[in-house]
């Protein structure tokens, strides 16, 4: 399976929002219309405010990857979050996912930031298999407060 990267277009957008539908469901969350059309919205802006890629294989959208670039309080330069990250059931296994990340880690590299990261659920075992190969696991604990 050949997979290429590129910034997602106009005419992916049936195609991601299948893909990004799918990586909601597997968080254990809905799609919320107006939500789902702001993101995409902000994808395809001439300057987006959240990158987006698509991993194409055989013609079809097989892969998503959103990231933006934050400002650091520790350095000079970025960092390159990594928020979204979602391949096709029948598309895994293959390359995909680490297609993406390279991807988003030579843009993050252009720009100058001096660290990519991302955040998975403890229990994606799959996922974590293949980051803990291209990353190093950190000791930070997250802690989420609601704010409405």
């Amino acid at each position: 399976m050949t997979t290429s990267v590129r910034q997602v277009e106009n005419e992916d957008k049936s195609s991601w929002q299948e893909l990004y539908g799918a990586y909601l469901k597997f968080y254990e969350s809905e799609s919320v219309e107006s939500s789902t059309e702001l993101l995409w919205n902000r994808l395809i802006k001439d300057a987006p405010e959240i990158q987006g890629l698509v991993a194409v294989s055989n013609g079809e959208v097989v892969g998503i990857a959103h990231f933006h670039y934050q400002i650091s309080t520790w350095s000079d330069t970025s960092h390159c979050y990594l928020e979204d990250l979602y391949v096709a059931e029948d598309a895994r296994g293959k390359g995909v996912a680490s297609a993406l990340i390279a991807a988003v880690e030579g843009l993050a590299i252009q720009n100058k930031s001096s660290e990519l990261f991302w955040i998975t659920k403890e229990n994606n075992t799959v996922a974590r298999k293949l980051y803990e190969q291209v990353a190093t696991l950190s000791d930070f604990v997250r802690y989420e407060k609601k704010l409405n």
